[in-house]
């Protein structure tokens, strides 16, 4: 490994705007806040149905970005550091030797050279320094164990109680975002029903002792959500990275270590925030809706983002993607040296572009055309995801939720007159 060239595309080595995009393509909860902010949040707000609506969709994205910005910077290291001493791995909380917390997955899984592994690491992070300290704390761990297999078992065994705290309290943030918004509105308008639908129905009759006892039982499924999956994930994740197991999940994991890597140590990948989504947030959303039509706008409008969060982000990417490097002739996707067919061809990803200087396929005169480009045309893909999340999405929910409403309204009216017209009908029969 070219140590030098990686440390040249490390993020923000240098203001430009390629080297701001490889962060935000290396950190997953920076292009999801950018995505929340700008396809979730400010948009959504203007295509609420009413002020109380926008301003709880206002609070939720405000308190998402906020709490999803201040776990990786503030709590992670510090989950990094005492699991790391907890475990005897490094001897005190300030060790350089915490910087093998970064050692990516890959060369912990059983048939890897995890030697190998801490010298790359340490040369890349001792690049950046300036400094060999990292070279000398990882071989002072190494050479302490004197038993790599050991070393692997601990340093997996200290992946999973970070992975584990990390997606159960991120978990649990999430999960109380829509709370904390719709106990403001509550408290705001005395209304208990949907926000979103203030505006064009009466609210129905709750009793305040029905509501208490439905929020308690919300409450705790939001609570067994929040902490139950968090257990199951890692510990299969360490399962699969530390066993070779026949089992197909299991050996979709041992297959592909580095997708379950934090970058820098703090940044859970997108395969870890997808899990947590899926598995925790989405859930407590539908758990904690107020009425069926706020369950409904929730589940499609998660299911809505969620495809283009994942889906259309990369759709986008791979089209304009392979039409500029077909025009430009630039190397911004990576077909791995391979003749791919029509479908490989969409499943191909963009290079990375904080070790693109590493790809041996790009001359050196192509290398600024493709880097260029390459970051244009990541950010025209995440604008135009986000507005198609921002305006087209909630359009469609807004159509939806009005169309259910009549419908309930159709319904109420019908029972209605069915009661009154019973009531003259038994009134003539006793007058008889």
């Amino acid at each position: 490994m070219d140590c030098k060239k990686v440390s040249n595309t490390l993020p923000f080595k240098g203001i430009s705007l390629y080297n701001a995009t490889s962060y935000v393509q290396d950190h997953t909860l920076i292009n999801r806040g950018i995505t929340t902010l700008g396809g979730s949040t400010f948009p959504q707000c203007v295509m609420s149905n009413n002020k109380y609506e926008a301003q709880e969709r206002a609070l939720m994205g405000g308190i998402y970005f906020v709490a999803s910005y201040l776990t990786p910077i503030l709590l992670i290291p510090l989950y990094n550091k005492h699991f790391l001493k907890n475990k005897g791995v490094i001897k005190n909380l300030n060790d350089a030797g915490g910087k093998i917390i970064q050692v990516s997955k890959k060369y912990l899984t059983p048939d890897a050279d995890l030697k190998k592994g801490l010298e790359e690491s340490a040369k890349i992070f001792d690049k950046k320094s300036g400094t060999n300290k990292y070279q000398n704390a990882f071989e002072e761990i190494y050479n302490r164990y004197n038993n790599p297999e050991k070393l692997k078992k601990d340093l997996l065994s200290v992946h999973e109680k970070i992975l584990m705290t990390d997606f159960i309290i991120t978990g649990a943030m999430w999960s109380a975002i829509p709370w904390i918004a719709t106990e403001f509105t509550q408290h705001r308008t005395k209304r208990k029903d949907f926000s979103a639908g203030f505006e064009l129905k009466q609210e129905k009759n709750i009793s305040d002792k029905e509501n208490k006892k439905s929020k308690l039982k919300k409450l705790a499924w939001n609570i067994a959500f929040s902490v139950v999956p968090g257990i199951l994930f890692a510990k299969t994740i360490t399962k699969g990275l530390s066993s070779k197991s026949a089992n197909p999940i299991l050996k979709k994991i041992a297959d592909n270590p580095r997708n379950f890597d934090y970058t820098s140590g703090t940044n859970m990948s997108k395969t870890i925030y997808a899990a947590i989504w899926v598995l925790s947030s989405f859930p407590a959303k539908l758990i904690s809706s107020r009425d069926s039509n706020e369950r409904k706008d929730r589940a499609l409008r998660d299911i809505g983002l969620f495809t283009m969060f994942f889906g259309g982000d990369f759709l986008i990417n791979n089209i304009a993607g392979r039409m500029a490097d077909k025009i430009f002739g630039t190397k911004i996707m990576d077909d791995k040296g391979r003749n791919l067919n029509f479908i490989q061809k969409f499943k191909m990803p963009l290079k990375n572009f904080r070790t693109l200087e590493q790809s041996n396929d790009i001359p050196v005169e192509l290398l600024k055309k493709t880097k260029s480009i390459g970051a244009g045309l990541y950010w025209f893909s995440l604008l135009a995801n986000t507005a198609l999340i921002g305006f087209a999405l909630p359009k469609v929910l807004n159509k939806f939720l009005r169309h259910n409403i009549e419908k309930e309204k159709q319904q109420e009216f019908g029972n209605s007159a069915l009661t009154f017209r019973g009531k003259i009908s038994m009134e003539k029969f006793l007058a008889k």
